[in-house]
């Protein structure tokens, strides 16, 4: 008799409602967790973001960035290659960003990034654009080792800089 009681009784519909609620909650929650996110890789046009070290690509420069973002909070460019010179964007783009406001300080040391993921862009710098006071550094060998170039700011053609720096870059600092 005491568990028709329990199972008539306002206090088993309660814990039911609770149950179904919690479990309707629980499955919401894994349908709206963010799944532990695999970069698209494909595309011409690559963003690096510095702090999830990630690597998206797709098939505009907006479309890279838009994919991304860290939703409410703007991105900031700081650098972006270009593989066509006078920075063209049909043969691709490699952008380096950073989430939030960031400007990079007025001195060439301490080094701020380094960027060794370059995916498929390796080697195919045209023309490099920088952004938020930075400058970058390029290197022709992997893990910003190698040959290095001085400090560019702005330069349409890569060819142009000391040691011709078109289609060279495997890595690059940022400062």
């Amino acid at each position: 008799m005491a568990d028709r009681k329990w199972q008539d009784s306002p206090l088993r519909w309660r814990a039911k409602a609770a149950a179904a609620l919690a479990l309707a909650f629980a499955t919401g929650a894994l349908v709206l967790a963010p799944a532990t996110a695999q970069a698209d890789t494909t595309g011409d046009h690559c963003v690096y973001d510095i702090v999830s070290e990630e690597l998206t690509c797709a098939d505009s420069p907006e479309a890279a960035l838009a994919a991304n973002s860290h939703g409410i909070q703007a991105d900031s460019v700081l650098v972006r290659l270009y593989n066509d010179t006078n920075y063209g964007t049909a043969g691709g783009t490699h952008t380096l960003s950073a989430p939030g406001s960031y400007t990079c300080s007025a001195a060439y040391s301490p080094i701020e990034f380094t960027v060794t993921r370059m995916g498929s862009f390796v080697n195919k710098a045209s023309s490099a654009r920088t952004y938020n006071s930075c400058d970058v550094k390029l290197f022709d060998s992997a893990d910003a080792t190698g040959t290095s170039s001085t400090w560019i700011d702005n330069l349409a053609n890569l060819n142009t800089a000391a040691g011709g720096w078109s289609n060279r870059a495997s890595s690059y600092q940022v400062s």
